[in-house]
């Protein structure tokens, strides 16, 4: 997320959620708007965090998550070690992309990307062909990014 999307949720009483990496949990964070704050890192420039100013917890603005879906999807894909590069992208950011490229264990390169024809779907190509096709939903391109993953 980012601070002004952040704002707009604190100001609608929205949820978030928040992972933690060390333990790997995903929590929902309830928004009230008289108990959370946005404040900027006193030393670093462009970090914000948002702060409970009822009990002491605060948050790193970009580790916060406007659905489960996004947060489950970082807890399971982010900071993934391999010698392949697989992009880490959000379904927000693959939508605006429309594509992802990477080459797979075996060397191929491959394509996850969207397919705009009358029923939209995401579908998952290497040089040889087409390896699987999702409907276009959020639900689906995590699957397909799970697949990815398994490339």
């Amino acid at each position: 997320m980012d601070k002004q999307e952040l704002e707009k949720a604190i100001e609608n009483g929205e949820s978030v959620w928040c992972v933690e990496k060390v333990t790997e949990t995903i929590t929902e964070i309830k928004l009230y708007k008289d108990w959370f704050r946005i404040a900027k890192h006193p030393q670093a420039e462009n970090v914000y965090y948002l702060i409970n100013m009822i009990g002491t917890d605060f948050y790193i603005i970009e580790k916060l998550y406007k659905t489960k879906a996004e947060a489950e999807h970082y807890l399971h894909h982010a900071n993934i070690t391999r010698p392949e590069q697989l992009p880490f992208l959000t379904w927000e950011e693959f939508k605006k992309q429309k594509q992802m490229y990477f080459q797979s264990i075996s060397g191929n390169m491959t394509t996850l990307y969207i397919v705009e024809n009358e029923t939209p779907n995401i579908e998952l190509a290497d040089r040889f062909g087409k390896i699987k096709i999702w409907d276009l939903t959020e639900e689906n391109f995590y699957k397909a990014y799970d697949e990815c993953v398994k490339l």
